[in-house]
């Protein structure tokens, strides 16, 4: 009788197998890491050395038959592409200075005999100074009304120690309807500038008076005699502000044709020229300022 067979039992599962891939996949990146860092080391070392020939074993550069006779200081020649581009030199050319051939110093022609009789002493120093004159003395104002007294330009009045006024024909200073100081203007005002600015007038209140004729004038900058008067005041002032006068002691006044000098017009209201002209002024009026004690 036969024995009944038995069904096959499962073969068990191996579930370790991963490891051994795992394992193999390790080996070979450490081999890699390992390879790597030889290579790496060589390429590392001393450079090996280099059989280049030194610089002093080149042979010297060709001459140019048109290069220049004088020396130059081991520079290699300069290379013009374009004239109008001349080539910079480098700094060796700009610190050490070019010496001249022995020939061209023989050439020398010799120095001149009277001037070197006549040349001064070497331990006078400074001797052309004693030569020089010394600067005039500023003017004053009497000494500047004198000179402008001539072309009946200018007058001075004297009222004590305390006030004094100075009257200058415009014509010396403006053209016919402008505000803008001429240069003879600028030349006699540098002298009052230094006038005012000498100690005997420095306790003194500067007021800068403007006046015209009566002859009306209407344009887009002066609408009448008033701006006018007060411009031509106003310029002064400022002249007198760009030399160093402080503004604490200008004052600037337009005052038109209201203060003439004398009449602009005849009875029968036909201008008179030679009274409109002098009625034409700028007027300097100096005044001794009170101390507070």
């Amino acid at each position: 009788m036969r024995r009944p067979s038995r069904p096959a039992r499962a073969r068990p599962l191996h579930t370790d197998d991963w490891l051994i891939t795992y394992a193999d996949t390790i080996t070979l990146l450490l081999c890699l890491f390992i390879v790597l860092l030889s290579v790496t080391s060589k390429q590392g070392g001393p450079a090996p050395a280099t059989n280049a020939p030194p610089q002093a074993s080149l042979p010297p550069a060709k001459r140019h038959v048109f290069e220049s006779s004088q020396p130059t200081l081991g520079l290699a020649p300069a290379n013009y592409p374009n004239e109008d581009k001349p080539a910079i030199l480098p700094e060796a050319a700009l610190v050490h200075p070019i010496v001249p051939p022995a020939d061209d110093a023989a050439e020398a022609p010799a120095a001149d005999t009277d001037l070197a009789e006549n040349a001064p002493p070497a331990g006078a120093k400074h001797h052309h100074l004693m030569l020089l004159t010394p600067p005039p003395p500023p003017v004053s104002l009497p000494q500047l009304v004198a000179r402008l007294k001539p072309q009946q330009a200018a007058s001075i009045e004297q009222h004590g120690d305390r006030l004094t006024t100075v009257q200058i024909s415009n014509t010396a200073f403006f053209g016919a309807g402008f505000a803008t100081i001429s240069a003879p203007g600028r030349a006699i005002l540098q002298d009052v500038v230094g006038i005012l600015t000498s100690p005997k007038f420095k306790d003194f209140q500067i007021t800068v008076e403007g006046h015209t004729d009566d002859s009306p004038i209407s344009n887009l900058q002066f609408p009448s005699n008033w701006e006018l008067s007060t411009a031509r005041a106003a310029a002064v002032v400022h002249f007198f502000l760009d030399h160093g006068i402080p503004a604490q002691r200008l004052r600037a006044a337009g005052y038109a044709d209201t203060f003439p000098l004398a009449p602009n017009r005849d009875a029968t209201g036909k201008p008179i020229p030679e009274n409109q002209a002098k009625n034409r002024r700028v007027v300097i009026k100096l005044e001794k300022i009170e101390k507070s004690r």
